[in-house]
Order: structure tokens, then C-alpha cells, then sequence
């Protein structure tokens, strides 16, 4: 099974209803044989493994870059009283330079940290997903339609319905594409 599955079956106008349960039917006929979760949970465990080494690399970096900003615009504030007319000038836009580097440093390390608890969050649900697709035929009876609803938005990009041909067409996500590229993009 791919990475990136489509299911299509002709069809008359249906509700809402009837198009998720269309839906879970798909789905469920596509993760009987396990494969399916077995790939969804090895490619988003190298993704997040992945991520968790470029968030640590940056958060063991930035204590140092911190510090050095911090002790560098100590020693320019000391040495502000030291001078005078153009000398303390370049003083002070050394000063503000440092402060910029401290303040930027500081923003990227909180910005690192709620990374990292994105990601934990993102590990969490992983976990949950997986879990449902192991055995989505039995655990689908028993969500609560807000948990079915939360459980499909994780799984489908997109549902098309082809009035013209009867055809519905079933878009799972695409679990090996980087979701930062289409932000970036």
C-alpha cells in the first residue's frame, strides 16, 4: 500500500452522513491487512525522530549564542561610561547589535521550546492515530463523532464527489510528504 492512497467508487448524491461513512468504509477495506498503520507509524516516527535532532541541535546551540550576546552586551554597556562623542557612538551601536543577537537568540530558543512541545503533541496524536488504524473497523464503532471527526481530518486530505460521473473520490494524506514544504511553498 502507498503512502499516498485514493479510493474511488461510483455513487449517487449522498449527505454528509453518508459520505463519512462512505468514508470509514474505504478506510477500514484499507487497513485490514495492517499495512497501512505499520507505514503511517514508521514514516511519521522517522519525521518526528528527524525533527527532535534538528530542534535539540539548535536548543544545545543557542544557550552559548545567549551567553556570548549577554556577556558581550555587559561589556559594552561597562564601557559606555568610558567614552565620549564618536567613540561612544560605536559603543553604543556595538551595544545595540548585541542587544538584537540577545533578544533574537532569546525569541529563537522559547520558539525551539514550544517546537519541541508541538512535537511532543504531535507524537502523542501519532500514537492515537495509529492505534485507530490498527484496528479502525472495531474503534470507529466506538468514537464519539467528534473523535470519528477528528480521526478523519488527520487521515483524508480531501473528498471529491463527481455529480457528473456518480464517482467519489477518497484522498488519504500523504503521511511521507514534509508538512513544512507546503507551508514554505
Amino acid at each position: 500500500m502507498g503512502s499516498h492512497e485514493r479510493f474511488a467508487a461510483e455513487a449517487k448524491p449522498l449527505p454528509a452522513g453518508a459520505i463519512e461513512d462512505f468514508v470509514a468504509q474505504r478506510i477500514t477495506a484499507a487497513t485490514t491487512d495492517g499495512s497501512l498503520a505499520r507505514h503511517v507509524e514508521v514514516t511519521l516516527a522517522k519525521r518526528i525522530a528527524g525533527r527532535r535532532e534538528a530542534l535539540e541541535r539548535i536548543r544545545v546551540d543557542l544557550p552559548g549564542r545567549v551567553a556570548s550576546a549577554s556577556a558581550n552586551a555587559s561589556k559594552y554597556t561597562e564601557e559606555l561610561g568610558k567614552f565620549e562623542g564618536r567613540a561612544r557612538e560605536l559603543v553604543e551601536a556595538k551595544l545595540r547589535a548585541e542587544t538584537d543577537r540577545l533578544v533574537a537568540a532569546e525569541r529563537q530558543l522559547a520558539e525551539t521550546e514550544r517546537d519541541r512541545l508541538d512535537l511532543e503533541v504531535a507524537a502523542a496524536e501519532t500514537t492515537w492515530a495509529v492505534g485507530a488504524l490498527r484496528d479502525f473497523a472495531r474503534v470507529w464503532k466506538f468514537m464519539t463523532p467528534e473523535n470519528q471527526g477528528r480521526l478523519l481530518r488527520a487521515l483524508v486530505t480531501v473528498v471529491r464527489m463527481k455529480e457528473s460521473t456518480g464517482v467519489v473520490e477518497v484522498e488519504l494524506v500523504n503521511f511521507a510528504a514534509d508538512p513544512d514544504a507546503k507551508e514554505a511553498a
